[in-house]
């Protein structure tokens, strides 16, 4: 199986397992909870699948800070390197996958003036 296909195997397999949902938080829906243990997971199993040379820190940080955050701290992690971009890229296509819209994902590079 090529790279490729297997990435997108193993993006498609992460989308569509059952995951428990933790305890609900009163002001967090089950649904945002969800959304998050699945960008969680994602996140972790692509991240060992890509490994973690050329992935720079700030992303690391970035998506880990995130995720601590319940997926609701806003979009705030730019992918800079190129292996920031296939793991943002691999990212992308699981939570489309799972469900999400686009404005759930944390990517965005802001300039500076």
């Amino acid at each position: 199986m090529s790279g490729h296909r297997f990435v997108l195997s193993l993006i498609t397999a992460v989308a569509v397992l059952p995951t428990p949902v933790p305890a609900q938080e009163s002001s967090t829906d089950a649904w945002t909870v969800e959304k998050c243990v699945r960008y969680d997971r994602a996140f972790n199993e692509l991240l060992d699948f890509v490994g973690p040379e050329g992935v720079t820190a700030d992303f690391v940080s970035g998506n880990r800070k995130f995720i601590s955050d319940g997926c609701s701290s806003g979009a705030d992690v730019c992918p800079v390197s190129d292996k920031d971009i296939e793991l943002a890229n691999a990212l992308t296509i699981a939570a489309m996958g799972f469900g999400t819209a686009s404005s759930f994902l944390p990517f965005v590079c802001r300039s500076t003036p």
